[in-house]
């Protein structure tokens, strides 16, 4: 089968919920507490991250969402809020896939790094991200806003989360 990534269009949104369902199942009882497997992203901030360029997805070729990037600004940087492939369309590289094609926006963008916050422990969490040129970052280097959003999850229970920087290149267009 084969998948594209791109920018979500207004007529994706509906499905992305579903797809947060399907992947909030894969994790344990201990690292995503049940009452958090209930609540999904609303579709007001889909259809708002949308609008604003931070939401892609990665569609099947009848341009069915299979998997989904949000991303926020967070200190001034590119941030990915949450990355989710359906368990269904999962090991076929869409994750990697979705992931070089946020770097190459942030870089476009002249963003130095793009950070994320994730799993320490889980193989298809950090250890994947590092893989990909992401580096742990400590609660003390963390810019304010990422050191919230870390304190915010810690405190909705998800716990072993870090913070993870990759460096990007600027490219001589976004260097101007």
């Amino acid at each position: 089968m084969s998948y594209l990534v791109k920018p979500a269009a207004v007529h994706h949104i509906a499905a992305l919920p579903a797809i947060e369902r399907a992947a909030a199942a894969m994790f344990s009882p201990d690292d995503l507490p049940p009452h958090m497997l209930d609540e999904q992203t609303s579709l007001a901030r889909f259809t708002e991250s949308q609008r604003d360029d931070r939401l892609w997805v990665a569609v099947d070729a009848s341009d069915q969402p299979v998997g989904f990037l949000l991303a926020d600004v967070v200190d001034d940087t590119l941030h990915i809020t949450e990355m989710d492939v359906h368990p269904d369309h999962a090991r076929r590289g869409l994750g990697a896939t979705m992931l070089r094609h946020v770097l190459l926006v942030a870089e476009h963008h002249g963003n130095h790094s793009v950070t994320l916050t994730t799993f320490a422990h889980l193989e298809w969490n950090a250890p994947f991200y590092r893989r990909h040129g992401f580096v742990d970052v400590s609660d003390a280097e963390c810019g304010p806003e990422l050191a919230g959003v870390l304190k915010a999850e810690r405190a909705r229970g998800l716990q072993q989360r870090i913070a993870m920087r990759r460096s990007v290149r600027r490219t001589e267009r976004a260097a101007r």
